[in-house]
């Protein structure tokens, strides 16, 4: 029986478990030549904007290096799919049962098995810089964190990008970005747990997990305590968000050790993207490579980790510092040792955004409030 028929009120808050998979030193470099290349179109795609007014395409957050997935389960009966929980883009998918090139192993979803599908049909296709995923849209009950949103309409994959999405280990992608950036603007599963009387708010918050360790959370409607320590810095929605459908807020400043780098412009600041679909820092090269000039190099063997430099970004009027534990990636390698990387990139995405991803993420809990059009950060509490 849903969940629908035998929940009086609506939840306040609701716990999502999370896993995370990190990527040995193969993987990571290959991430990193995709998101370079998925920038490149998105760059493409703002020279558009000022011709046309609008983004013919919404381009993807770098989704095959995003690290924490969890379940999401389509049709009566459910179906189970494991998916990216991801900020940086807007629309649920998963692969068709008539998914022509879609890896062997993973889970299709069978709209003939499910009692409360409803056909709709229309072509759906997502652009990501080195392929894309396409198919069509169909409806059906959608189950997160174990409440069923009615009639959720969500992307029927026929065809992915196998080199992007072949050997990942998840099915799918959870979009929990602005509606705006919804490809043919289909209801957000947020939005839609409120208005069917699911949640009491349309508020969500990641605690992410670090080193391999357990816990990584997606909390619906609100935030847990238990998972941060001191209050909530809250900061607003950039205005810039209404022109790039991101997660945005601005910062200031980014400094080195308590030193400005200069990297963001003194009257505009910097745009930063919370996303939790990307597992590195990423800006603008230029910006980014002054950062890296100050910070130094990291040693595979991560014998010199302890000895570089914090850094701070002025975001909302307040300093949040992160250490080399954080911006310092170990990455497995495929003879079984460590090597250590910096998780710092510098992406040309045509306007000079930056991203705060994972490493940001694990030390500060984070919160996304659509109600109030805002996010916060408080320090995340670890083991």
């Amino acid at each position: 029986m849903s969940l629908i028929t035998t929940i009086p009120l609506a939840i306040a808050v609701l716990r999502v478990p999370l896993v995370h998979e990190p990527k040995d030193t193969v993987q990571h470099a290959a991430a990193s030549l995709r998101r370079a290349e998925r920038f490149a179109a998105f760059a493409q795609a703002q020279s558009l904007v000022v011709a046309g007014g609008a983004l013919p395409s919404v381009p993807l957050t770098d989704l095959a290096d995003a690290e924490y997935y969890g379940q999401v389960k389509i049709g009566s009966p459910p179906q189970t799919f494991t998916v990216i929980y991801d900020t940086g883009s807007s629309n649920l998918w998963v692969p068709s049962a008539t998914c022509d090139n879609c890896k062997k192993k993973g889970d299709f979803y069978n709209s003939s098995s499910s009692s409360s599908y409803v056909p709709n049909g229309k072509p759906f296709a997502l652009q990501y810089g080195t392929g894309s995923c396409r198919g069509f849209l169909s409806s059906d009950a959608t189950s997160v964190g174990g409440l069923t949103i009615k009639n959720f309409s969500f992307g029927e994959v026929t065809h992915e990008a196998a080199d992007v999405f072949g050997t990942a280990p998840f099915d799918g992608i959870l979009g929990l970005g602005p509606p705006a950036a919804a490809i043919d603007h289909v209801p957000m599963p947020m939005a839609q747990m409120v208005a069917q009387g699911l949640l009491q708010a349309n508020v969500f918050s990641f605690y992410l997990a670090s080193n391999r360790s357990a816990g990584s959370t997606l909390v619906l409607g609100g935030t847990d305590d238990s998972l941060h320590s001191g209050a909530f810095t809250y900061v607003p929605v950039a205005k810039a968000a209404k022109l790039l459908p991101y997660w945005l807020v601005s910062a200031k400043d980014v400094s080195i050790g308590g030193e400005s780098t200069k990297a963001c412009n003194w009257l505009t600041g910097c745009e930063m993207v919370v996303d939790t679909g990307t597992s590195v820092i990423a800006g603008p090269p230029k910006a980014v490579g002054k950062l890296l000039s100050k910070i130094g190099n990291v040693t595979a063997d991560c014998s010199n980790v302890h000895t570089l430099p914090t850094v701070t970004f002025s975001i909302g009027g307040t300093d949040f510092p992160l250490g080399p534990e954080y911006y310092v990636l170990r990455q497995p390698t495929p003879t079984g040792q460590f090597e250590c990387l910096l998780g710092i990139e510098g992406i040309n995405a045509g306007v000079p955004i930056w991203i705060l991803g994972d490493p940001f993420l694990r030390k500060y809990y984070t919160v996304w409030d659509a109600d109030e059009q805002r996010v916060g950060f408080a320090l995340a509490k670890h083991p």
